[in-house]
């Protein structure tokens, strides 16, 4: 069943019935939903609250008391708050929520995009606090907004960005120690890969396609999480001269950049075996298709700017040099 966005009207109306004191029933009948217990104790101010921090919208956002009840609009921001600690606290997930598992146990407030999220659903859980992303979903930050509610949004650059983004769910949500450690580990991962590549001349380097989508045909620019892994990994991405982020190529200009190593998502599994790649036109002679160097990495890690980053780019660093990476 799809969850209908409150017009402005119905929503102020709603909001208005809440702070009266009444128990307004939904628009729309939510099945597995059920409102927070009215008669609990009001959450008490912890040491660290107030806290105000800017978010990636460059927004500054205060959350007074330390959060019991938090919507995360995103994949990765569920498995940061999960990775934190604060995975108790969360009440609402998107539908692509799929780790770790008992995020799945969460209720579900709609898609990624804003024109699938429903706003009516997340208002009926009563969050104390909203993770979303990226500008994309400006729409449903201002509508929380205008229903007083506290978003604080993600939209990291670079293992940089997600390091603060760790931070900061870990300051908001009142656990700073367990998200410091989670960065620490990261940190220390990472490291651990540069440490083994940083020795390798640049014209030992193999030359990375990483193939995004087949029909069209597509790749990831540098500026991408999946460009910089790969660079990250020592691997030398035959379109790091692009602007766009996942722009449409060529089969021609792939063939004629002839990489060492074809690397894509599992979920893009079945086009991307060694026998389904050999049969494209020209593909036989590229070096990677003639080694047997096609290997396929986990979608949802390489595509979510979180804490698995680290595991992926271990898997990519493997990949690229196995001798190195048993």
């Amino acid at each position: 069943m799809k969850y209908p966005v409150l017009s402005l009207a119905l929503l102020t109306a709603l909001l208005l019935t809440v702070g009266a004191g009444c128990a307004a029933p939904p628009a729309t009948p939510i099945s597995g939903a059920a409102p927070p217990d009215s008669s609990a104790p009001p959450t008490a101010t912890l040491a660290g609250f107030p806290i105000t921090v800017t978010d990636d919208l460059d927004r500054e956002v205060t959350v007074n008391t330390k959060p019991q009840r938090i919507v995360s609009l995103s994949p990765s921001n569920t498995e940061i708050l999960f990775a934190a600690g604060a995975g108790d606290q969360v009440v609402g997930v998107t539908e692509y929520c799929n780790f770790p598992p008992e995020a799945q146990e969460r209720e579900t407030i709609g898609g990624f995009s804003a024109k699938t999220i429903s706003v009516e659903k997340i208002v009926f859980l009563e969050p104390d606090l909203v993770f979303s992303a990226s500008a994309i979903q400006q729409p449903v930050i201002d509508a929380l907004e205008q229903a007083g509610i506290t978003t604080f949004a993600f939209d990291p650059e670079g293992v940089e960005g997600v390091y603060e983004n760790i931070g900061a769910a870990g300051q908001l949500t009142g656990h700073e120690t367990e998200a410091g450690e989670v960065v620490a580990e990261m940190k220390q991962r990472l490291a651990a890969v540069r440490d083994e590549v940083d020795a390798i001349p640049d014209d030992e380097r193999p030359t990375v396609f990483y193939e995004v989508w087949h029909e069209p045909l597509m790749t990831a620019g540098p500026t991408t999480f999946i460009g910089r892994l790969i660079e990250l990994a020592g691997g030398e991405n035959i379109f790091a001269d692009v602007a766009e982020e996942y722009p449409q190529i060529s089969t021609e200009t792939v063939i004629q950049r002839d990489p060492d190593v074809i690397l894509g998502p599992d979920s893009h599994g079945e086009e991307l075996t060694s026998e389904k790649i050999e049969a494209r036109v020209g593909w036989a002679s590229i070096q990677a298709v003639q080694d047997g160097r096609i290997y396929l990495v986990d979608g949802d890690m390489v595509s979510r700017p979180g804490p698995r980053l680290a595991v992926v780019l271990e898997d990519i660093a493997q990949d690229l040099y196995p001798d190195l990476f048993p």
